[in-house]
């Protein structure tokens, strides 16, 4: 009897000694611990915004002359160009709205189109830039999830202070960004604009 208390006792003392290497840690401070930081979308395309934005307006090659010669690189190209703003369309309940444009000095048959948000289609900001490349991130997801950050910081800092309705028709506007081509149908995602 003796013998099973002594038994029962140490493991009783094991147990409790055990417990006291336990350490609780908040959620979000795990990387305080394992060096291993959680990817913030959102943090990094802010810090990267004003190089990325720079970057594609000094590659940017008038978009008219691009129309005019060579075209749209596969898959996207940085372009620039001056456009009359021949109509506003709003589509997902105001959540995905595009200027149709008349570029200056250009008479294609092309339909050249603006994304202006807040839903946009496309990674061309982030296949555009060189700032950073798929292996800068993990996984397939992160790369997917930084384009979409861009966009939204695309949004809020280009966007979304002019703020664009149907009042912008017959407007001009100077722009540069980047764009791409499906059949005749040209769709530029800006990262600056004007409206004169």
């Amino acid at each position: 009897m003796k013998r099973r208390i002594s038994l029962l006792a140490a493991a009783l003392l094991a147990a409790v000694s055990l417990t006291g290497c336990v350490k609780i840690i908040d959620k979000g401070t795990e990387g305080q611990y394992t060096g291993e930081v959680a990817f913030d979308a959102a943090a990094d395309s802010s810090g990267d915004w004003g190089q990325i934005a720079e970057e594609i307006t000094g590659n940017a090659q008038e978009l008219g002359s691009l129309l005019a010669g060579d075209g749209i690189a596969t898959p996207c190209s940085a372009v620039s160009g001056k456009a009359t703003v021949s109509d506003f369309i709003s589509k997902a309940n105001g959540k995905k709205n595009m200027l149709v444009l008349k570029l200056d000095g250009y008479d294609g048959n092309e339909t050249i189109q603006m994304q202006i948000g807040s839903i946009y289609s496309d990674t061309v900001i982030r296949d555009l830039q060189t700032l950073k490349k798929f292996e800068s991130f993990t996984n397939q997801t992160e790369w997917s999830q930084y384009a979409k950050a861009l966009n939204s910081e695309m949004h809020t800092q280009v966007v979304e202070p002019l703020g664009l309705d149907e009042s912008v028709k017959g407007k001009t506007i100077t722009f540069a960004g980047g764009a791409t081509r499906s059949g005749d149908e040209i769709t530029i995602t800006p990262v600056s604009l004007t409206i004169e």
